[in-house]
């Protein structure tokens, strides 16, 4: 089972990288969708890593353009926003799937961008105001694209993956 664990991990790997290649601006991209796929099916410390991959990834190929320091805070709080999706996907996972995917997506959107500004505003001051309407709008794309690809995903692949 951790072969086929590390497989995933892998396909999923590249799925980042293929993602990181769809760029919104910046380096904002579709990164994020198989790290939010990657949690689901894997756990939130797989997320944590595919996350915080994904995001050095697409900063990178765009030639980190808010430079190094802040893309690897940025790629933290992908990992931290990771951990808490995944987290709060498991403790709602016994309640309706509306209320655990809702929940669990907000969570993850409150995470990956105001949180992720917040954190970003010591060094870059104002300027996180004008990074606002586009990250937000990556946020959503990337959590909708994960969530429609797990729900259309057969729930017994999901549960050999996941074990549960």
């Amino acid at each position: 089972m951790k072969i086929q664990k590390l497989v995933l991990c892998a396909m999923l790997i590249a799925m980042c990288v293929i993602g990181a290649n769809i760029k919104l601006m910046g380096s904002v991209a579709f990164d994020a969708a198989p790290a939010f796929i990657g949690t689901l099916l894997l756990g939130p410390m797989y997320g944590a890593v595919l996350g915080i991959f994904g995001h050095l990834t697409s900063a990178l190929l765009a030639g980190f353009p808010l430079t190094l320091p802040i893309h690897l805070i940025v790629a933290g709080m992908m990992g931290i926003t990771m951990i808490a999706y995944g987290f709060t996907r498991q403790m709602l996972a016994e309640k309706t799937q509306l209320i655990s995917v809702g929940l669990s997506s907000l969570v993850a959107f409150v995470f990956n961008c105001p949180l992720s500004l917040l954190a970003l505003y010591p060094f870059m001051h104002e300027a996180v105001f004008a990074l606002f309407p586009v990250l937000a709008i990556g946020t959503i794309c990337n959590i909708f694209v994960a969530e429609v690809v797990y729900q259309v995903l057969p729930e017994r692949w999901k549960k050999r993956i996941a074990g549960y």
